[in-house]
């Protein structure tokens, strides 16, 4: 064994004299660390940007959009319609309000508990979607009365993959009939100026088109017999449900411009401050942030030459801005093509037919339809197929029916 004079001399034997080796010893350690560390990093990156693209893929899409047009050109806030942005607040905060205290709910519960067979539970269900979506907006009509139709369904042990769709299809149709029915309609009221008076004479006949079909749907449901049921749900603090209820009456006038809507912003927000703050908490922005994307991403096209003429060519003519409508809103959902295609046509009646009208066919087409299909599909997931299979046969149906008749009607005009 090896004897050592000293301690030093110790030392000296046991650290090595070559510093860099040591570095390099590290440096070998560190870098495969780092290496994981940035593959983890960006794996989590990656799964976060798919979820939340999967989950909001709307918000997604219009994000995108508005991020990729804004390298071609740079973005001005004229092309932000603030009233839209304003008038949509306003209405989901009132909309959230009637959730809160449940009114909608309880409406909805006392008229279906007098149904006494599947086919007038549908046709009951079906017309309060369709009525409830012209003020409440067609997405708000499928949460209500959807989860509705689930515990009837699951209660009473009912086939529920037709009646929910034809439930979807009468909020997709029944919005249509006022302005603050759906975005599409509020954006096309605003953007062109119309008067209440031109835009009820185009939504009263799709509004009763619509109802005969969909009535005419019903009657092929056979009347089983039924016992409902529901437990009424009650309203809370009925002073300020009341008071939610008649603030509608200046939202709706922001939006027919019978009121500045500025005024009516401050009156909503002085209200919901005084009687319950929290709504705003609960509200999607989302929905919000992605209408301002797509202003964003709009307006960036139609100032970019070369996307602005094809865009142009879409909607020259009173069938060409009508025949656009519907087909591309089976692919990029109603709201944002109508925001694409308002900019670059004048004929504003059959551009209303084509993107009401085009909410039908593929889930796609309306955001409301997705709104559905998701909470069919938790509820019960062993039938998307049941679900899918009703849904594109009746969707078809009545976006054929309706495309060929107010073709006529437009080529008349």
């Amino acid at each position: 064994m090896k004897h050592y004079k000293n301690t030093a001399d110790l030392g000296q034997r046991i650290v090595p004299k070559d510093k860099s080796a040591v570095s390099r010893r590290r440096a070998n350690l560190f870098l495969p660390s780092l290496l994981i560390f940035v593959r983890s990093l960006i794996g989590g990156i990656w799964r976060t940007v798919c979820h939340e693209f999967k989950v909001n893929t709307f918000f997604s899409i219009s994000l995108c959009a508005a991020a990729i047009t804004s390298y071609f050109n740079t973005p001005q806030w004229g092309y932000i319609d603030v009233k839209v942005l304003v008038c949509l607040f306003e209405l989901m905060l009132i909309v959230k309000a009637y959730e809160e205290y449940g009114l909608l709910g309880n409406i909805a519960v006392k008229i279906v508990n007098y149904c006494c067979d599947e086919r007038r539970l549908t046709m009951a269900l079906c017309l309060i979607s369709f009525f409830l979506s012209m003020f409440v907006t067609n997405d708000v009509a499928v949460l209500t009365v959807v989860p509705i139709l689930i515990t009837i369904a699951q209660t009473c042990n009912l086939s529920v993959a037709v009646p929910c769709v034809l439930v979807t299809i009468a909020a997709n149709l029944g919005s249509s009939a006022t302005p603050v029915g759906n975005p599409q309609n509020l954006y096309l009221f605003s953007f062109f100026k119309m008067s209440p008076a031109s835009f009820f004479k185009d939504s009263f006949s799709l509004c009763l088109a619509s109802l005969l079909l969909l009535m005419a749907l019903c009657l092929f449901i056979k009347p089983k017999k039924i016992q409902v049921g529901l437990k009424a749900i009650p309203v809370k603090n009925k002073i300020k449900a009341t008071t939610f209820l008649l603030l509608a009456i200046p939202v709706i006038a922001g939006v027919m411009d019978l009121i500045p809507y500025t005024i009516t912003l401050l009156i909503v927000l002085s209200i919901t401050g005084v009687l319950n703050r929290s709504l705003l908490r609960k509200l999607d922005y989302r929905l919000l942030l992605t209408f301002l994307f797509l202003f964003i991403a709009i307006g960036n096209i139609s100032h970019i030459p070369a996307l602005k003429e094809k865009i142009e060519t879409l909607a020259t003519t009173p069938i060409k801005a009508y025949a656009s409508a519907i087909l591309l809103s089976q692919i990029i959902s109603n709201v944002p093509c109508t925001i694409m295609l308002a900019p670059f046509t004048n004929h504003v009646g059959a551009l209303y037919y084509g993107v009401n009208i085009g909410g039908l066919g593929t889930p796609v087409a309306s955001l409301a339809s997705i709104i559905s299909y998701s909470l069919f599909c938790q509820a019960f997931s062993q039938k998307k197929l049941h679900f899918i299979r009703a849904f594109l046969y009746y969707n078809f149906s009545l976006l054929i029916a309706l495309s060929v008749v107010f073709a006529i009607i437009i080529i008349k005009m």
